[in-house]
């Protein structure tokens, strides 16, 4: 971390995560005690925010990072202080130009989350600009990428003070496929597994409050991405899909149940006719 933005950081209380704090509607603060910016600052104008060579996914990795992505937003969708980003810059070094560093690009996040900053559109997370790094990091590992997640990545994140960082590398032959670190005196940590609901092997997130779940696979093709699971309500998040799904089937029901009325109001409206022929006979 450069000398000029290190009095910006403060780590947060140990007392409360960061994702159960409650938002006030009192006008909020950033980490370096600055009102919340609600713009995209100079840097983040000025910055690049994507490279000229294009990256290419394969489904697993899209697949989780999606998945992962869409839960999280809708699972803080309603907080203005809570960010959710993928896949962009997050720039730490004040230092960095792009011109005389063109193969260094700095590292952009499957995932990430920050708290205490303004849930906006932006091209990039300028670290010195939001006032603290993002609070976890998620990596989902393709075979090109494998070499820069699991040895580069997390030396820039732990210089930059980032709380959590969590890798997911589908592909491995290694076990875990999933691994979460706490960064704890500079260097990261390994996190426990434990065992969840429905055979799920997951990593407790401290900062999040959630789980990151591999999901048993199934007998769909993209079964075995990742989930969350919330230990305060014992269910996992939904994706958007299955809340579609959900939506759709719930519609299905209803028209259903409107088609049985509907039958039902015949039959009566048959029954009163009847029974008012047989009276005037």
């Amino acid at each position: 971390m450069t000398e000029a933005i290190r009095p910006l950081f403060r780590p947060p209380g140990p007392s409360t995560p960061a994702s159960e704090r409650t938002f006030s509607h009192e006008p909020a603060q950033a980490a370096n005690g600055a009102a919340l910016r609600w713009t995209p600052g100079p840097d983040e104008l000025r910055l690049p925010s994507s490279e000229d060579e294009p990256v290419s996914q394969n489904t697993r990795q899209l697949v989780a990072i999606v998945d992962c992505f869409d839960s999280l937003r809708l699972h803080w969708r309603g907080r203005p202080d809570v960010f959710v980003g993928a896949d962009q810059f997050v720039y730490w070094d004040r230092d960095y130009d792009s011109r005389k560093n063109p193969a260094n690009w700095p590292p952009s996040p499957d995932v990430y989350v920050a708290f205490g900053v303004v849930n906006r559109h932006r091209g990039s997370y300028v670290v010195w600009e939001e006032g603290k790094p993002p609070d976890f990091v998620l990596e989902i590992v393709s075979p090109s990428s494998r070499r820069r997640d699991r040895e580069e990545k997390p030396v820039l994140y732990a210089k930059m003070g980032v709380p959590e960082f969590f890798l997911y590398d589908p592909q491995s032959k290694r076990t875990p496929a999933l691994s979460g670190f706490e960064l704890r005196g500079g260097r990261y940590v390994r996190l426990p597994e434990e065992q969840l609901a429905e055979s799920a092997i997951g990593v407790r997130s401290k900062t999040l409050g959630l789980y990151l779940c591999v999901r048993p696979s199934g007998p769909e093709p993209l079964d075995g991405a990742l989930c969350w699971y919330n230990p305060a309500t014992g269910e996992f998040l939904p994706t958007r899909h299955e809340l579609e799904a959900r939506a759709e089937a719930s519609e299905a029901k209803l028209e259903a149940a409107e088609a049985q009325v509907e039958s039902a109001e015949a039959e009566v409206a048959e029954l009163k006719a009847l029974i008012e022929k047989m009276r005037r006979s």
